[in-house]
């Protein structure tokens, strides 16, 4: 199945913080501590006071450095927006919004539980 599901739960990454942002050819990582990897392949972007300040897609590398911003903050929330977007909100008015953009394969990649949208 793709797409976030509706009751996708999270609820682990509540308090916690992106400890590690790795990059690849195709694809990145957002690490949170050793349970918890999301791995994008599609549309990623990092919101502050709702203007967008950074963006990463499979196809470029990341629009600017402010993405680094994401590496402190503790995680107030989260929300699945719709099937097609999931919604993660730090303090400091930060939002990284990771998009499924795609039918056709697993764009985003959820370990430990291997939840594949």
């Amino acid at each position: 199945m793709y797409g976030f599901p509706s009751d996708l739960n999270l609820d682990d990454i509540i308090g916690m913080q992106i400890e590690q942002i790795c990059l690849g050819r195709f694809d990145v990582q957002f690490r949170f501590g050793a349970e918890r990897t999301i791995c994008s392949q599609a549309l990623v972007e990092v919101f502050r006071d709702d203007a967008l300040i950074s963006a990463w897609g499979p196809e470029s590398i990341w629009s600017n450095s402010s993405f680094q911003m994401l590496l402190e903050p503790v995680i107030e929330a989260y929300a699945v927006v719709h099937e097609r977007l999931l919604e993660i909100r730090l303090k400091g008015g930060l939002e990284l919004h990771l998009h499924d953009s795609s039918m056709q394969f697993e764009s985003v990649k959820i370990y430990p539980e291997m939840i594949i949208v």
